[in-house]
């Protein structure tokens, strides 16, 4: 397999927190080195050399909405997508989605409200599964129960074109589909549901995101389109054609999250019982 472009470029830290740090290298060194800033100009001077991914931790004294405009101006040959990390109540980016819509950042991630790791991890994917990934994913945390929540992780951060039960086994320490059931029988719920469940995030969350502009060409993570067009009507009981004219209207994107959150319900319930939240 060639390998993809940028895979030796590191995801770029500003922040000078001890613990976060620590907490960051350990969610990102199994997909990507890591280098560790501690000024905004030293980001400046970094981001002039390719990087994966830039993550600002916004709490003082990097609490600053200006800054990254700043860091895009004084690094503009940089395509490298910017991150903040932040409490949901640091006043200082209470314009979040305003930031995202002029593209100054391209996710807030709210440190007391959201599962942090996983999605700086999927941020640092390469940039045609970074953004399908972390959809992906807030869908997973707002669908399935939190005990589901680090399974639905694991394949959907390390996923392939061979999304099954079988390949999932063979990733355990001991490789045995036997010791997956057991494990998931706690939660009530089979591995093939969870793998089902999975398929369903990776497409609903590509047709999310290209609906955005920001991804082209065909569905990725199921063997054809064919395959997508199958899934989505047995779970979701619509069309991809469908899905696209819904995105399309006013509040469609919401439509279609909430379509998909209630078949990823639907598919995790244990014995047929609604999933406990």
């Amino acid at each position: 397999m060639t390998p993809q472009a940028g895979a030796g470029w590191p995801v770029l830290i500003l922040s000078n927190h001890v613990a976060m740090k620590v907490r960051l290298r350990a969610a990102l060194e199994p997909f990507s080195p890591v280098d560790f800033v501690a000024s905004e100009a030293e980001l400046v001077a970094r981001m002039l050399r390719p990087a994966r991914l830039v993550v600002i931790h916004g709490a003082p004294p990097f609490a600053d909405a200006r800054l990254p405009s700043r860091l895009r101006h004084g690094a503009s040959c940089s395509r490298a997508p910017v991150v903040v990390l932040t409490s949901s109540k640091e006043p200082a980016w209470a314009r979040a989605a305003e930031l995202i819509a002029l593209e100054e950042v391209d996710d807030v991630v709210h440190l007391d409200t959201e599962r942090v790791e996983c999605l700086v991890a999927a941020w640092s994917l390469h940039p045609d599964r970074c953004r399908r990934k972390v959809e992906a994913l807030r869908l997973a945390h707002q669908s399935a129960p939190e005990p589901l929540h680090r399974f639905l992780e694991e394949l959907l951060l390390n996923d392939s074109a061979d999304l099954s039960v079988t390949a999932w086994a063979a990733k355990q320490a001991d490789g045995s589909r036997f010791a997956l059931r057991r494990e998931l029988q706690k939660e009530g719920v089979r591995p093939s549901a969870l793998v089902e469940a999975a398929r369903v995030l990776n497409v609903v969350a590509n047709m999310l995101v290209r609906s955005r502009g920001r991804l082209k060409g065909r569905l990725a993570a199921l063997p054809d389109v064919r395959s997508a067009r199958r899934l989505l009507a047995r779970t979701l009981g619509v069309t991809p054609r469908e899905i696209s004219a819904i995105t399309k209207h006013v509040d469609g994107a919401e439509e279609v999250r909430g379509r998909a959150v209630k078949a990823v319900e639907a598919l995790l319930r244990p014995n047929g019982t609604k999933a406990a939240k």
